[in-house]
């Protein structure tokens, strides 16, 4: 996996290159030597990775800028995560692996069909579950979860989305993963 890193301090780059190496993910600095580009850690001015040639890929902001609506704005605006500098460069890893996916604990795959035998959930859970497996790490609106786990079908409110994850949570206990709040944004399911 490409992951291309941009406008960040090359020690840090380097520790996290070194650190990243046995998980398969390559890391380039400069946008011309890969076409295969699978996230971007940058500390961009958003509006240059939502309309540029990096609309589309999944990004993560890393910058010195704490404050609170800079945060709001780059989530908002689609930001997988967004890490307040500095940051370790272990942390770094952590969270990029999240973000591409990967699980750091298990090898094997989470498997909701083996789960589902385990815990029983309804439809709809199963539907919303389901749809931010797919993207483990990544950030979901309400307006997101409903679009993407029930297309036009849904007729109920947004915030109904809120009592499905509530109950969802409470099957996933036993560690088979879990959903985070982000505030303001929405929700993720990380492993």
């Amino acid at each position: 996996m490409d992951v291309l890193i941009l406008n960040q301090e090359k020690k840090w780059v380097m520790e996290l290159r070194e650190l990243c190496r046995k998980d398969g993910i390559r890391f380039f600095e400069k946008e011309e030597e890969t076409e295969d580009i699978c996230l971007v850690v940058t500390d961009f001015p958003i509006d240059r990775i939502k309309n540029g040639r990096f609309h589309g890929i999944p990004f993560l902001l890393v910058s010195a800028d704490r404050r609170e609506e800079k945060i709001l704005e780059a989530f908002g605006a689609g930001a997988e995560d967004y890490m307040v500098a500095p940051v370790s460069p272990k942390v770094a890893r952590v969270r990029i692996l999240r973000i591409l996916g990967r699980d750091l604990e298990r090898e094997e795959d989470f498997d909701l069909e083996k789960l589902q035998e385990k815990v029983h959930f309804t439809p709809n859970e199963y539907k919303i579950i389901s749809y931010m497996m797919k993207q483990p790490g990544k950030v979901f609106t309400r307006n997101e979860l409903l679009e993407g786990a029930f297309s036009e079908l849904y007729e109920g409110y947004d915030r109904n989305i809120d009592n499905y994850i509530k109950q969802i949570r409470k099957k996933l206990a036993g560690g088979n993963g879990q959903i985070d709040t982000v505030y303001g944004v929405g929700y993720r399911f990380v492993m």
